[in-house]
């Protein structure tokens, strides 16, 4: 394995990773990073001109050790769900503690708090643990559920990314919130504001959001009041042509299941509708939102 796939990088944020040497199951480098760093080392000790990198010539030097046998490093991830500052002072301790084991000749046995170490939200939601980056790979990949499970309920999807938003900095989604139930940025960006006709308004029941890289539910929304169910809100296109758009934020609730499909913490991906074709490909279609349940 060298890489993670796109819907897992989006899930793990900022990680902390090490290296392990197969031969000797000593640990080698530890190190922090997002998306495929914790693959790039072996990646670079292929393309690095030894005699001109001291700094990583230790390292380069252990990597080339193992692949002369046929051998490839040992990759764990130990925890992720981190932002940029918690990842820096994590692997500053991490670091720090193997050291102190190697300064003071310590050996660590089974802990007595091995049950209640602290997680990060994103592990607590998602029940995860840390392993191998292959079990994790595993753990966090969405299961295909077909789209039919589901066909009779009024139901709109919308694209989901970790952005900016240029005229609200309330709505900015940071990677770290993708899958953060309690995220107001993540409820902002699922509920609205949308333009939509008044019969669809009036009658959705939920409110998906979707990773488009993946495919994979990141946020669900029941909406709970009858009247009034959203909040219109008057305003003009760039042509000046008179629109009305629908915020949801007040009028729903998070939810974790529809009708015994399980949205959260297990990790799906819909299939078999605009966004997903029936053999679990994201679609490459350019609509924010789409809908099934309307005629």
């Amino acid at each position: 394995m060298n890489r993670f796939t796109e819907e897992v990088i989006t899930q793990l944020g900022y990680y902390i990773y090490v290296l392990v040497n197969p031969i000797n199951h000593t640990v080698f480098y530890i190190g922090k990073g997002t998306r495929n760093r914790v693959f790039a080392h072996e990646q670079d000790y292929l393309k690095v001109d030894f005699s001109n990198d001291l700094v990583e010539n230790k390292k380069l030097n252990e990597i080339k050790n193992i692949h002369s046998i046929g051998m490839e490093v040992e990759k764990y991830i130990l925890t992720f769900g981190l932002s940029e500052d918690e990842a820096f002072h994590v692997e500053n301790a991490v670091i720090n503690f193997c050291k102190l084991i190697d300064d003071q000749n310590l050996n660590v046995k089974k802990l007595t708090n091995i049950m209640s170490g602290h997680r990060s939200d994103s592990q607590k939601e998602a029940l995860q643990t840390f392993g191998r980056v292959e079990l994790l790979q595993d753990a966090l990949s969405p299961k295909p559920v077909d789209i039919n499970q589901l066909s009779h309920h009024k139901i709109m999807f919308v694209k989901i990314n970790p952005t900016k938003d240029r005229s609200d900095s309330n709505r900015d989604l940071k990677a770290e919130e993708m899958y953060n139930p309690e995220s107001k940025a993540l409820k902002k960006r699922t509920l609205g504001n949308w333009v939509m006709s008044l019969d669809k308004a009036s009658n959705i029941e939920y409110i998906l959001g979707v990773y488009p890289g993946s495919g994979m539910i990141v946020s669900a929304f029941k909406i709970i009041k009858d009247s009034p169910r959203y909040k219109a809100i008057q305003g003009e296109t760039t042509s000046g042509r008179k629109q009305i758009r629908y915020d949801f934020y007040q009028y729903a609730e998070p939810v974790l299941e529809i009708d015994g499909v399980q949205l959260s913490p297990d990790h799906i991906k819909l299939t078999g509708y605009q966004y997903v074709d029936s053999n679990g490909v994201p679609c490459n279609i350019q609509s924010e939102r789409v809908y099934i349940g309307f005629d």
